[in-house]
């Protein structure tokens, strides 16, 4: 993200103050345009596709809001990728993550 939409100056994501119902969908995509358009900048300037959220409030209200401003971001919650990244012992391995997505490269086992 830009220094200036970080840590101290970082923007709303558009949920406070009960605009994360649906119905105000259009001021819950008004409020939380700035943290769409930092968003944007990192996707377009550096192909990011994937924003990860450590708020359960960001993780639910994020992925309307950059459905719409930033197609082509998808939102995740740091316990989803910690989950992901886990490999328990004797665990098999595995084709696809938490939320059953295919692994890219990862090939489905082949009966014969």
């Amino acid at each position: 993200m830009p220094e200036n939409t970080i840590r101290e100056q970082t923007f709303c994501c558009g949920s406070g103050s009960g605009l994360g119902t649906d119905e105000n969908l259009e001021m819950r995509l008004r409020g939380g345009f700035p943290r769409a358009n930092a968003v944007r900048h990192v996707h377009e300037r550096h192909g990011v596709n994937l924003l990860a959220c450590i708020c359960a409030i960001d993780k639910a209200t994020l992925p309307p809001l950059l459905e719409y401003w930033v197609p082509g971001v998808e939102v995740a919650g740091v316990h989803e990728l910690v989950g992901n990244a886990l490999v328990m012992r004797d665990e098999g391995p595995r084709t696809a993550d938490l939320r059953g997505t295919p692994f890219a490269g990862a090939e489905e086992p082949t009966h014969a």
